[in-house]
């Protein structure tokens, strides 16, 4: 893991992503934190049973500057915090040319699969969090 605690995962914004006035709409941002979470979650669970089915709880995302069509960009994830049954991980978004475009973090509850109620995570799952 890098130093800063960070995983990165790069893009490149599409034109796509982008309204008429070339102007990107928070949800998109918000898609790339899902995105490059989805990642981090693979890497560590690659077949999901430890910490799927789970639902996002709560978003928070501070917007520093814009992304242009076509720049690359690189979304950091890391773990911030681990619940009884949640984790909150908390993300950053750099333009290829290091200027931070925003902080964020959000919740992730784990859920049951077949009641859709909170689970509490196992050991293994916290193993794979990264928690002792």
């Amino acid at each position: 893991m890098p130093a800063d605690g960070y995983r990165w995962f790069d893009f490149t914004v599409l034109v796509r992503d982008l309204d008429p006035q070339a102007h990107m709409a928070n949800h998109v941002y918000v898609a790339y934190l899902s995105e490059a979470r989805a990642r981090w979650l693979r890497d560590r669970d690659p077949d999901g049973r430890l910490l799927r089915p789970s639902v996002v709880a709560d978003v928070h995302v501070r917007y520093v500057s814009s992304l242009l069509a076509r720049e690359t960009f690189r979304v950091g994830v890391l773990v911030t915090r681990i619940g009884t049954s949640s984790v909150t991980f908390g993300y950053r978004i750099e333009a290829g040319d290091g200027r931070l475009v925003c902080e964020a973090d959000s919740v992730e509850v784990m859920v049951d699969a077949r009641t859709r109620r909170p689970r509490a995570l196992s050991a293994e799952a916290r193993a794979a969090l990264g928690a002792a």
